[in-house]
Parts: C-alpha cells; structure tokens; sequence
C-alpha cells in the first residue's frame, strides 16, 4: 500500500510543481526575451521570474533628475514608470543635446561630451565657443553647433569625424540676411548631407558643408506651412523612410498636424494617416518609429507630458546575453500593474481634437527621446 501510494504521488507531479530555487535557476539560464513567455505559463512560475523592464519594448524619455546632477531617469509609456539610473554620467553640469540611438550629446563649458548610456563610457571633445542652442551629431562623423544671437543672427560651426576618430578643423558660418527666427521647440536636422533650420512661419534655413563659403541660405519655398491656425511648437524631423517632416503642435493641445515637404514642389503638405507608424515628440528629439511592436502605438503621436507623475524606481542597466534591461536595485513584489500606455499624452492622427487637451497634464522639459531597440 505505501509503495502504491508513493508511485501515485509521483505521477500526480508536473512542471508546475518545479521548486523555486530550480526555477530561478532555469530563467538565469534564459535570455531576458523568454521570460514572458516563461511567466505565462503558471502563476507559480510567474513568481519566481525577477522584476525588470527591457529597454527594448518602446523608445524611452530621458530626463535629469535635477539640474547639475549626474543621475538620468528614463519614463517608459509601457510600463508607465520613471526608472532613474545613478552616477551613469560622470558629468555634473552638463547639459543635455541629443541623443542617436543609445548615444548620447552633452555640453559642458566649451566641452562636447559623447555618452554611451548603457557602459556609462564618454568621450570628451573640445569646442571653439561657450554657447549654443542646439548640437547635432550624425551617425557618419559630422557635428553642427547652431547659435541665435538677440539680432536673430543664426551661426553654425561644423566639424567632421574622420575613421580614426580625429576631429578636423571647426569651421563657422553665419547667416545675415532676413530674419529667421528659429522655432523654439525644434532641434535643427541634418538630411540628405544639408543642415535644415526650421522657423516659426514654416521657411526653411539650410546649411550645405562642401559649399561652406555660400554659408546659410534661407529657401524662397516653402513660404509657409501654409495653414490657417497658428502653433505653439513645431517639431522638424527626418522620417523614417528619409522625408523631411514636421510636427505642428496648437495652444493646449490642439491642433495637432503633421506635414510633409513635397521635393518637387517644396510645400509643406497635410498628412492625414502615418501609415502604422508612431511618432515620438520631444523638446529635443523627434524620431518615427516604422511598425512599433506594440499595436496600440500605431499611428499615434506622443508627448512628452504626463497625466500625473509616475512611480520611481531606481535601477541599474544590466546587459544579459545581448540583451538590455532595467534591473531594480530593491526586489519587491514581483507582480506589475496593467496601466500600460495610459498616462502618456497621445494623439492619434486623424481623430477629433479637442481644445485644453493637455489642461492638467505634466511636461517632461529638458527631454530627449532614446531608441535602443534599433527600430
């Protein structure tokens, strides 16, 4: 009767009986990628997978925690969370430019400072001026720096990278000619090898460097964006498919356009659908995202404002196996809560606008966007 009894105890055992310490030895074995699917199987499965957010899901808003120090926060729309990371920059003071993929663009008194924000590694380049608006750096070696002065006189200076690494010579150019005051909300972009400068009417400035001696040169087209609303703030951008592009955001929310610039006519046109794509807003990047993997961001356009200030969680980025992740430096509870996407100001391209959109909303200033998925 005992052995009966032991031989049916055995049978009546399956995997989701596994004990803890051998489960959590099996998901260290896992690539980060699996353990979705890994924790779907049971619930006590699921306890046992550790807490972390991969980097990887959606681009992420980069912020400072506070001004002149060092730590950096990452908000994800996915999870609804502020994951702020320690002493990932050792660089106090300095201020935020841009961002190309999970590269970072800072300045610091005369000081260039490129950072790879998953091995906190920087490089520091020295510069020939104290003060500029914008910074642009490319994935092919090319830097601009681009200053107004209070005469509405823009400047840019330009240096390239060569394979070694080596900075050549800074070269600077100004324009004089009518005014072009530059949007305020849009970072210049470099498209097709030209510097493009956005200004409040929808005219462009463009820079060329191997025609440096012509220096800046406003376009006689377009002479507008050619609608009858005004705006507060217009986001240029390259798309992802190589088109010169623009955001137009109204008083409080409303109107949201997005325009495209027509090469052959060189007039800014309405775009009434973004093709299943999502664009990502921000005060110093925008990027569009083709196919987001996420269905619920399809052709949506996000903000960076927030409908109340999310949790903090303070964590490490951790690599595993080549993949990326927020890892918390606390464990608790294992479990998340569904609030995915609904914090994050969106607005879906095509639907009815509402005036006050963004009434009681939180911005996120000092921003920038990160993409480490590559998308």
């Amino acid at each position: 009767m005992e052995m009966k009894a032991a031989s049916t105890t055995s049978r009546g055992r399956d995997w989701s009986s596994l004990p803890f310490d051998m489960l959590t030895v099996i998901l260290d074995r896992l690539r980060w990628s699996s353990h979705p699917s890994f924790a779907s199987t049971c619930r006590h499965w699921r306890s046992a997978v550790p807490r972390f957010y991969p980097v990887w899901i959606t681009p992420l808003l980069l912020s400072a925690t506070d001004v002149g120090s060092t730590n950096i926060r990452y908000y994800s729309p996915y999870y609804h969370k502020n994951l702020e990371v320690a002493d990932t920059l050792d660089s106090p003071g300095a201020k935020i430019c841009s961002s190309l993929g999970p590269h970072l663009t800072l300045y610091l008194r005369k000081l260039i400072l490129q950072a790879d924000l998953v091995t906190g590694a920087i490089i520091q380049l020295e510069t020939p001026c104290y003060g500029y608006d914008s910074i642009i750096c490319t994935g092919t070696g090319d830097m601009f720096f681009v200053s107004e002065s209070f005469r509405l006189r823009l400047h840019v200076t330009h240096a390239f990278q060569n394979g070694e690494g080596e900075w050549g010579e800074w070269r600077e150019t100004e324009f004089d000619g009518p005014e072009h005051p530059i949007s305020e909300a849009s970072n210049p972009v470099v498209h097709n090898g030209l510097l493009y400068i956005l200004s409040e009417d929808g005219r462009l400035a463009v820079y060329d460097p191997c025609k440096h001696d012509e220096g800046l040169k406003v376009l006689d087209k377009p002479e507008s964006f050619g609608l009858e609303s005004s705006t507060v703030d217009g986001h240029l951008f390259e798309s992802d498919q190589g088109e010169l592009m623009v955001v137009l955001v109204g008083y409080h929310g409303a109107p949201i356009h997005v325009l495209k610039l027509n090469k052959d006519t060189m007039e800014w046109e309405k775009m009434e659908s973004l093709e299943g794509r999502a664009l990502f807003t921000g005060t110093l990047t925008t990027m569009m995202v083709r196919e987001p993997k996420l269905k619920w961001m399809q052709n949506k356009i996000y903000f960076p404002r927030l409908h109340d200030w999310s949790e903090t969680i303070h964590v490490d980025i951790v690599t595993k196996d080549g993949e990326t992740a927020f890892v918390p430096k606390l464990h608790g509870a294992n479990i998340m809560e569904d609030t995915y996407g609904v914090h994050l100001c969106s607005y879906e391209l095509g639907q009815q606008q509402e005036e006050g959109e963004f009434w009681g909303t939180e911005r996120v200033d000092y921003s920038t966007w990160v993409d480490f998925g590559g998308n």
